[in-house]
C-alpha cells in the first residue's frame, strides 16, 4: 500500500482546494498572553473572586470608613387606667381585657410615626439633618451625597440611620440613632422623643375631646328640652291666666261644693217653713232670694271653671301633660350632667402618656461600622457563592465530557 505524502501548510487540501491560513506570529502571541492572564486553577479563581474583594472591603473599613456613634433610648407608652390602682380594678381589667391594651395602639403609632416622613419633616424644623449627615469626618461612601436631597431620598437615608423597634411583650419601644458625632446622635434622639411626646399628647387630647363632646351634646339636648318645656308651660299659664290650674280647679270645685251645700240647706229650710207659713211670708221670700243667689253663684263658678270651649278636664289634662314633660326634661338634664362628669373622669383615665425608660445617651465610643464582622460576612458570603458556582461549573464540564 502506497502512502500519500504529507500535506504541507502551503499546499491546498485535496478535497476542498482551500489553502490553510496561518495566523501572523504577533497575533498568535498576543492571544496566548491574554489567555495566560486568567487563572487556570480553582485556587486562582478563589483568589480573584473571594480573597481580593474581601481584602478591598477590609481595607475600606479599616482605613477609610468613618466612625458612626449610636445613641439608644427606650420608651414606654401607657395609660392611666393601665396602672392598676386597686385589686378590684385590676381583676376587672383582666376579665374584660380592658387593661392589657393600655397604650399598645399608641405605642405602635409612635413607632410608625418615627419611621415616617412626618417625623423627618418635624426633625428638619429644629435640626439641620443634611449638615449632620454630611459632616467633614464622614466618608464618601456612607455620607449623604446630595446637599439638597429630595424628601423621599432623604427619608431612605434617614431610615438607614434611625431605627425603631416595638416589643409587643414588654410594650417598650427602642430607638437607635446613628451619626458621625456623639452630640448629633443624642440631639436627633431627643428631638424624636419630643415629637413622639407631642403626638401622644395629641392622641390623649383628641380622645378626651371626643368623649366629652358626645356627653356635652347630650347636655345641650337636655337643656333645650327643659327650656322648651318651661316655655310651653308659661304659655299655657298665660293663656289660661292661672299660675297653677290644678290648685285653681281644686279651689273652684271646693267652692262650688260649698255653695251647693248652702243651696241644699236653704232649700231644706224653705221646704220646712212652707209647711206652716203662708207663701207671702217675708221669710219665705228671703229664702227664695237666697236660693236664687246661690244658684247664680254656683253657675258663675262653674262658668269660670269651664270658660271657653275647653272644660276643666281638658285644662287639667293639658297642664299635667306639660308638667310631666318638664319633669322628664329636668330628669334627663340631671342624667346628662352626671354623664358629662363621668365622661370627664373617663377621659382622664383613658389619657396616655409617654415615659422615658432609658434617656438618650451620649455615646463615648463608635460602635459602627463593625469592620471585623462585616469583613468576615463578606468573606463567608463570597466563599459560599464561589463554592456553589464552582460546583456548577464542574458539573457542567463533567456532563459535557
Amino acid at each position: 500500500m502506497k502512502l500519500s505524502p504529507p500535506i504541507r501548510p502551503s499546499e491546498t487540501l485535496p478535497a476542498t482546494g482551500v489553502e490553510e491560513q496561518r495566523l501572523p506570529p504577533r497575533v498568535a502571541q498576543k492571544g496566548r498572553r491574554q489567555r495566560s492572564l486568567l487563572p487556570k486553577t480553582a485556587m486562582g479563581w478563589y483568589l480573584l473572586l473571594v480573597l481580593l474583594p474581601t481584602l478591598l472591603v477590609g481595607t475600606y473599613y479599616v482605613t477609610y470608613a468613618a466612625d458612626l456613634y449610636e445613641s439608644e433610648s427606650r420608651l414606654l407608652v401607657r395609660g392611666r387606667g393601665a396602672s392598676g390602682g386597686n385589686a378590684a380594678g385590676g381583676i376587672m381589667a383582666a376579665v374584660t381585657g380592658g387593661g392589657g391594651r393600655g397604650g399598645m395602639d399608641e405605642a405602635r403609632a409612635v413607632a410608625a410615626y418615627i419611621d415616617s416622613l412626618d417625623a423627618l419633616a418635624g426633625l428638619r424644623q429644629s435640626l439641620d439633618l443634611v449638615a449632620i449627615w454630611r459632616r467633614p469626618e464622614a466618608d464618601l461612601v456612607s455620607r449623604l451625597r446630595s446637599e439638597d436631597p429630595a424628601a423621599e431620598r432623604l427619608l431612605r437615608y434617614y431610615r438607614g440611620r434611625v431605627t425603631v423597634n416595638y416589643d409587643i411583650e414588654t410594650n417598650i419601644t427602642t430607638l437607635r440613632v446613628l451619626a458621625y458625632r456623639p452630640g448629633d446622635a443624642k440631639d436627633i434622639a431627643e428631638a424624636l422623643i419630643a415629637l413622639s411626646e407631642n403626638l401622644v399628647n395629641r392622641f390623649s387630647a383628641r380622645t378626651a375631646a371626643d368623649t366629652i363632646r358626645v356627653a356635652r351634646e347630650e347636655v345641650d339636648i337636655a337643656e333645650r328640652r327643659v327650656l322648651a318645656a318651661r316655655e310651653a308651660l308659661n304659655t299655657f299659664r298665660e293663656r289660661e291666666q292661672a299660675l297653677d290650674p290644678t290648685r285653681t280647679a281644686g279651689a273652684a270645685v271646693e267652692n262650688v261644693s260649698r255653695l251647693e251645700g248652702l243651696l241644699t240647706q236653704a232649700r231644706a229650710e224653705l221646704q220646712e217653713k212652707r209647711a206652716f207659713m203662708r207663701p207671702d211670708n217675708p221669710q219665705i221670700q228671703v229664702l227664695n232670694n237666697r236660693i236664687a243667689a246661690l244658684i247664680a253663684q254656683i253657675g258663675a263658678e262653674r262658668a269660670r271653671s269651664t270658660r271657653g270651649e275647653e272644660g276643666l278636664t281638658q285644662q287639667l289634662s293639658g297642664y299635667e301633660r306639660l308638667q310631666l314633660e318638664r319633669e322628664f326634661a329636668e330628669k334627663q338634664l340631671t342624667s346628662a350632667i352626671s354623664s358629662l362628669e363621668n365622661a370627664r373622669a373617663d377621659a382622664q383615665r383613658q389619657a396616655v402618656f409617654l415615659m422615658r425608660v432609658v434617656e438618650p445617651n451620649l455615646p463615648e465610643r463608635a460602635l459602627y461600622p463593625k469592620a471585623r464582622f462585616n469583613t468576615l460576612t463578606v468573606f463567608a458570603g463570597l466563599t459560599i457563592l464561589f463554592g456553589i458556582g464552582w460546583l456548577m461549573v464542574a458539573g457542567a464540564r463533567e456532563h459535557a465530557s
